[in-house]
């Protein structure tokens, strides 16, 4: 028994082995951090480029509900708040008919602008009940957004005097001229 005690400390193939093993582990990180460092970006990878294009995208849709909310000279109300009294509470499917005429002046607007570069769209209106709760209802539905969409949108203040055509937007305030807020969404995404 003492010469397989006194042979095993003399052994240096022993000692070698073990070197062997450190000099592999730190290769084995060295080349997984090689790895990790010099993989590409896949496509659910969040890029700069990426971060590019929705900002581009943030920025058109807020700049189109600006330009929307403009009353031209001689006009009593904008683009966006004529369409949204004219319309009916009737939600629009993709190529479902739309009307009155000024809401689909609005969607042809929206399919110029947005899908001629490939970014889809969803609207929908939002306004508080009689409980001072919000409620949503979609006036143009083309489709359940990327995970990368981004929300834009416009308060606009209905008044008594508008005669809002939704009879599914309540008065909230029967003593006043003020009628309702509506917060309009615009929902952008690329196809």
């Amino acid at each position: 028994m003492n010469c397989r005690k006194s042979c095993m400390m003399n052994n240096s193939h022993g000692q070698m082995y073990t070197l062997e093993g450190a000099a592999s582990a730190i290769m084995m990180i060295f080349l997984i951090s090689f790895i990790v460092q010099a993989s590409p970006l896949t496509p659910l990878t969040s890029s700069s480029s990426h971060q590019q294009v929705e900002s581009q995208i943030e920025t058109r849709g807020n700049d189109l509900l600006i330009v929307l909310n403009y009353v031209p000279d001689g006009d009593t109300y904008s683009p966006l708040k004529q369409a949204v009294i004219d319309w009916t509470g009737v939600e629009f499917n993709g190529q479902s008919s739309i009307y009155p005429l000024t809401v689909r002046d609005l969607s042809d607007t929206f399919d110029v602008i947005l899908l001629a570069d490939g970014t889809a769209y969803n609207f929908e209106v939002s306004y508080l009940d009689n409980n001072n709760k919000w409620n949503n209802k979609r006036i143009f539905w083309n489709g359940r957004p990327s995970d990368n969409a981004i929300f834009v949108s416009k308060k606009v203040v209905i008044h008594d005097e508008d005669n809002i055509q939704a009879s599914i937007i309540p008065d909230i305030s029967s003593n006043t001229d003020f009628y309702n807020i509506l917060d309009l969404r615009l929902t952008l995404w690329r196809m």
